[in-house]
C-alpha cells in the first residue's frame, strides 16, 4: 500500500521557523490505481482489539490520498491521516484508500485519538471497514465542510507544514511556519506579484529563535514532514545542540545533510534523532520556503 501522508487541514496557529544549504530527497515511485469499491455493502467485524475504540464515520469526501470523514454519532469531521497504515477491508476483501467514495459508510477501529486541529486529525487508526456502500448523494450535506478543507490554495499564501512522529505514548503532530521565502504568483488580472522573507532559526550566538517547534524524542524517531500544498523537492540539513540549559546550536558542531524520501503525495519521509536544529528547505512551483524544528530528549 503506497503512503499517504498529505496533509488536507485548515490549520490553526503554528510555529516560525529557519533554514541554510541542505540534502535533497529522492523521490519515491509511482503507484498504480486499485479497482472500484465493491457494491455489496459487508458485515462489520465487532471484534476490536483491547484497547481499541470502534466508531462508524461516512466518507464525506474522498479523491485519491485525500480523504474526509464525518462521524455518524457526533457529526465531527475528521482527516484519516494515516490510512497507509492501516486495513482497509470491503466485503472480505482488502482494498485502498483509492477505492474509498463519498457516501461509503465505515466502521473505523484505533486508538480514539484525535489531534486538535480543524478538521481533527486522527493518525491512530488501524483497521476501516466499508460496512455500506452508500452513494455519493449522500455525502452532500457535507459540502460546504468539503470546499472549505479543500479549497484550491491561495496561491499568495507560502504553505504551513507539519511534522509528524511517533514516540512510545502517543502519536504527535507538530505544526511548521516557513520563517523564510521567496514566492512569487499571478494575480487575477495576469499581474504576477512578489514577496520575500529572510530569517534564520538562530542567532549568531546560537540561541535559537523563540518560536521554533520542538520534538520531543527518547531516541531515533521516523517522521515525515508534509505541507499543505505539495512541494516539488524538499532538502534537510541537521546542525547538533549544545549542552546548555537553554536550546542552542553548538558553534563548533558540523552541519549534516539528512537522507530523506519524497513521496508522489508530497510527503518527506526521514529519521530524527535528539539534540539537533533539523532545517527543511521545500520547493514548491511558486519558490522556495524554510522551516525547522529542534529536537530534544
Amino acid at each position: 500500500m503506497k503512503q499517504s501522508k498529505k496533509l488536507a487541514v485548515v490549520m490553526a496557529s503554528v510555529m516560525a521557523l529557519g533554514l541554510v544549504a541542505l540534502a535533497g530527497c529522492a523521490v519515491q515511485g509511482d503507484t498504480s490505481d486499485q479497482a472500484p469499491a465493491a457494491k455489496n455493502a459487508a458485515q462489520p467485524d465487532n471484534n476490536a482489539p483491547d484497547g481499541q475504540v470502534v466508531s462508524t464515520a461516512m466518507v464525506a469526501y474522498a479523491n485519491g490520498d485525500e480523504v474526509m470523514f464525518v462521524d455518524q454519532e457526533t457529526q465531527t469531521p475528521y482527516i484519516p491521516t494515516n490510512l497507509d497504515a492501516a486495513t482497509i477491508i470491503y466485503d472480505g476483501q482488502d482494498i485502498d484508500e483509492d477505492d474509498l467514495i463519498a457516501g461509503n459508510i465505515v466502521q473505523v477501529t484505533g486508538n480514539g485519538i484525535m489531534l486538535e486541529s480543524y478538521p481533527g486529525q486522527y493518525p491512530g487508526i488501524t483497521k476501516v471497514e466499508v460496512v455500506e456502500q452508500g452513494n455519493p448523494a449522500d455525502a452532500e450535506q457535507y459540502a460546504d465542510i468539503v470546499d472549505t478543507v479543500f479549497a484550491a490554495p491561495d496561491q499568495s499564501q507560502v504553505p504551513v507544514g507539519n511534522l509528524e512522529y511517533k514516540t512510545t505514548d502517543a502519536q504527535v503532530a507538530v505544526m511548521l511556519n516557513p520563517v523564510a521565502y521567496e514566492w512569487e504568483w499571478v494575480q487575477q488580472d495576469g499581474t504576477t506579484d512578489e514577496a520575500e522573507v529572510s530569517a534564520e532559526a538562530f542567532n549568531a550566538d546560537g540561541t535559537l529563535a523563540e518560536t521554533v517547534a520542538d520534538a520531543r524524542i527518547t531516541g531515533a524517531a521516523d517522521a515525515f514532514a508534509a505541507f499543505s500544498v505539495n512541494p516539488t523537492a524538499i532538502e534537510i540539513e541537521r546542525r547538533p545542540l549544545a549542552t546548555t540549559d537553554a536550546p542552542a546550536v553548538d558553534p563548533t558542531g558540523q552541519d549534516e545533510n539528512v537522507a530523506c524520501t519524497l513521496g508522489e503525495d508530497g510527503a518527506a519521509a526521514f529519521s530524527m534523532e535528539p539534540g539537533f536544529l533539523y532545517e527543511l528547505k521545500a520547493t514548491f512551483p511558486q519558490g522556495e520556503a524554510e522551516y525547522a524544528f529542534y529536537t530534544v530528549s
